[in-house]
């Protein structure tokens, strides 16, 4: 019953403000000389007036946003499309939510929607765009006294289509992205007039295993605290990756590249609400050199055979390896291939002279995890990890 009630309580959210500001204030501070920021009884901080301070500049913009009451969690992603033409299409990175006109107006900016429902932003110093008022998002408006603020980030340029270019280039809506197991890392930073800069520092763990862990780190004054963790699993279903924790709550993300991902995560016990942030895999490179690798096998058969793999990574993006083994008291040769690498993030993607693609990854600096062949007799490649000689 409690999660119905709160549901009601979301949907039923249908106050639509088409002024700059919102005067159902408990209490107002002023924070600097153009926007003013009220907390209210829920305890969530939102800006009650704002103007422009930066250069307007239409594209696609997203944001997240989350709710929580007792046992209900809700999570929103916004996509926001705002065209040159001045017009504007809101969606969740699917459906539509809203449609209709935009405009400046005095020092803000106000979206017409088609049913005539209405909502104002703010262009702040940093291109950023603050919503000044709340939120009609379906049959919805989410309220940003129980949210808190509404922040749009620039995700990219607007497509022929009318979709996303972002920064593939103007790939379709519709290219699938993918993220590979190991370790990524995002920062928030939060300014506030009591604490001044924090920077939250998180670390995310994906497992091949569907598991999926994060913890969060912070400074405060010269001390390093420790902010929220949580661990669960987790599911990806197109690009939206969903993360469900050991207590049940579901927390939905978003896969915006390869191998990057942009979720809203609780950064503390302080923080009102997650903050939306972006993990990528910790930058890594392989520097050229000559690099081994064992593997031990254990048959019936041939007993125990070690497998020394050799493999020589160029400055000129050339790769090559070879392997050696023991048959009792005789030195063999086993499988060798060459060709050329590439790396992107932490991803080295190996293709030998007849064509073969093999992808492996930078586990760490000059440390590379991939599976080769060992030995024609051999059914599979072994995965080994190469670290540079010497």
């Amino acid at each position: 019953m409690k999660r119905i009630l709160a549901l009601f309580m979301i949907l039923a959210m249908m106050i639509a403000l088409v002024a700059c500001t919102n005067n159902d204030a408990d209490e107002t501070t002023t924070t600097d000389s153009s926007a003013t920021e009220t907390t209210d009884t829920t305890g969530k901080t939102f800006t009650e007036t704002a103007s422009n301070e930066g250069t307007f500049k239409a594209g696609v913009y997203t944001a997240t946003s989350s709710y929580a009451s007792g046992e209900m969690n809700m999570t929103w992603n916004f996509v926001l499309t705002l065209k040159e033409d001045g017009t504007f299409v809101l969606t969740n990175g699917t459906d539509e939510k809203g449609a209709g006109t935009y405009a400046l107006t005095d020092d803000c900016y106000t979206m017409t929607y088609n049913d005539e429902r209405s909502c104002t932003f703010a262009v702040q110093a940093d291109g950023t765009l603050i919503l000044t008022a709340d939120f009609p998002f379906g049959m919805a408006t989410i309220q940003r006294a129980l949210v808190g603020d509404i922040v749009f980030t620039y995700a990219g340029e607007v497509s022929a289509e009318g979709g996303n270019e972002g920064e593939q280039g103007g790939e379709s809506d519709d290219t699938v992205y993918t993220i590979a197991a190991g370790t990524y890392e995002a920062t928030y930073t939060k300014e506030s007039p009591m604490a001044g800069t924090v920077v939250y520092n998180y670390t995310a763990t994906i497992g091949e295993d569907g598991s999926f862990s994060y913890a969060v780190t912070f400074a405060m004054g010269d001390q390093v605290m420790d902010g929220s963790s949580a661990n669960g699993t987790y599911t990806i279903d197109g690009n939206k990756f969903t993360f469900t924790d050991s207590e049940g709550n579901v927390t939905e993300g978003t896969l915006t590249a390869n191998n990057t991902l942009t979720i809203a995560l609780k950064a503390s016990a302080m923080a009102s609400a997650p903050y939306e942030v972006t993990f990528t895999a910790p930058s890594v490179s392989i520097m050229a050199g000559t690099y081994s690798a064992y593997y031990e096998k254990v048959s019936a058969m041939a007993g125990t055979v070690l497998y020394e793999y050799t493999a020589v990574v160029g400055a000129d993006g050339a790769f090559s390896y070879s392997v050696k083994f023991m048959m009792g008291e005789t030195e063999m040769d086993g499988s060798s291939a060459n060709g050329t690498y590439t790396v992107e993030g932490d991803i080295f993607t190996f293709t030998d002279s007849e064509g073969n693609v093999t992808e492996g990854t930078l586990v760490a600096e000059n440390t590379l995890k991939i599976s080769l062949k060992a030995s024609a007799m051999a059914k599979e490649p072994y995965e080994v990890v190469f670290t540079i000689s010497g």
